[in-house]
This record gives structure tokens, C-alpha cells and sequence, in this order.
């Protein structure tokens, strides 16, 4: 940890840390991969909708059925329960909302530390590295309440999930690699003395 009380450049991490810190900083990349992943799986795409759908509950209308001929006889129209529906979604119980906040609003934080002091040792300026940390922290501080605003006040706040999303991609991620390419990058030679 003494590397962050006198901040020093990435690139001078002993060889052991930044197999570590990369180990680390991979598994969050997976981490970001599968969250992507859920999201499309739970929400559909970027849309509050599918966010209000998803914590609010709601179904998507049923496919209507086809028509059936029988051979040699007249069509059968069948009743709209045998046709293939989409899956109906429940509404999130209140407390299964408020555990996952629970949850992510003791781990999250933790991670965005971590990966913040490893961003903070690059060799970026000072004014981009608070840019970035400032959008990842307001960035998950809003996704993380998002659903609490969708559960609990209304689906006119399922906008948030989505511009959230995007805001924590664009901060969390440059924290992920730019330490990761920092810290295995060649190094450079240094500059010959002019004379």
C-alpha cells in the first residue's frame, strides 16, 4: 500500500504486484462481460421500458395463433392460450430489490477503490483522472439506486438503468485498461542527453 501514500508511476510496480493487479483487473473485465450479458438478458436493450418491465413487472403481448386447416375440412381458428406468448414477468418482490441494493452498496464501492487507486498511479493528467473517476462514481451511485426509484416510486425512472449503464461503461472501463496496458506496455528508452 505504500504506493499510494507516495503515489509513484504504475510502470515502477514490482513485478509480483502487477501480476496481481492484473489478475484482478482481468476479472473484473469478465466481471463487466457477464454483467453486459444480464443486462441484455434481463432488460432487453437500452430502454427504461425494459427496465420498468423488468422490476415493475409486465408481459409482451401473445403471438396470435395460426389459423388451422383440417385435411379435407374448414380452418380451425384456435384460441389465443395455445399460441406461444413471450414469457409474462413478475413484479420484483420488495425486499429481493432491497437485498441486491443492500448488496452492491457494500461491494460495489470497494471495487471502484481499488480500481480508482490503480487508475490514480497511471500517468495520465490529474485533470482526466478525476474526470474519469467523478463519471464511474456518479455514474454507479445512480445505477445502483435506479432500481430502488423504478421499484419503489414509479416506471417513469426506468430511464435511469440505461443512461447509467453507458455512464459507468465510459468511466469504469478506461479505469480497467488503461492501467492494464500502462503497466505492460514496453518501456520506453530514455531520452538521449542533447549536448
Amino acid at each position: 500500500m505504500r504506493q499510494f501514500a507516495r503515489p509513484f508511476p504504475i510502470t515502477r510496480l514490482s513485478l509480483e504486484a502487477r501480476v496481481l493487479y492484473t489478475g484482478f483487473l482481468l476479472f473484473l473485465v469478465l466481471g463487466f462481460v457477464s454483467s453486459a450479458w444480464l443486462y441484455a438478458d434481463s432488460f432487453g436493450s437500452l430502454s427504461g421500458q425494459g427496465a420498468a418491465e423488468y422490476y415493475r413487472g409486465g408481459a409482451t403481448a401473445a403471438v396470435p395463433a395460426p389459423a388451422v386447416e383440417a385435411v379435407g375440412g374448414p380452418a380451425l381458428e384456435l384460441p389465443e392460450e395455445t399460441a406461444e406468448a413471450a414469457p409474462m414477468r413478475l413484479e420484483k418482490p420488495p425486499r429481493q430489490v432491497m437485498e441486491t441494493f443492500h448488496f452492491h452498496l457494500f461491494t460495489v464501492p470497494v471495487v471502484l477503490l481499488i480500481v480508482g487507486h490503480l487508475f490514480m498511479l497511471t500517468a495520465l493528467s490529474t485533470r482526466l483522472k478525476v474526470g474519469v473517476i467523478t463519471v464511474a462514481s456518479v455514474a454507479t451511485f445512480v445505477h445502483l439506486l435506479a432500481p430502488l426509484l423504478v421499484r419503489f416510486v414509479g416506471p417513469q425512472w426506468g430511464w435511469l438503468m440505461p443512461v447509467s449503464v453507458v455512464g459507468a461503461a465510459v468511466g469504469w472501463l478506461p479505469m480497467l485498461l488503461w492501467p492494464l496496458w500502462e503497466m505492460w506496455r514496453p518501456a520506453q528508452a530514455p531520452e538521449a542527453a542533447t549536448g
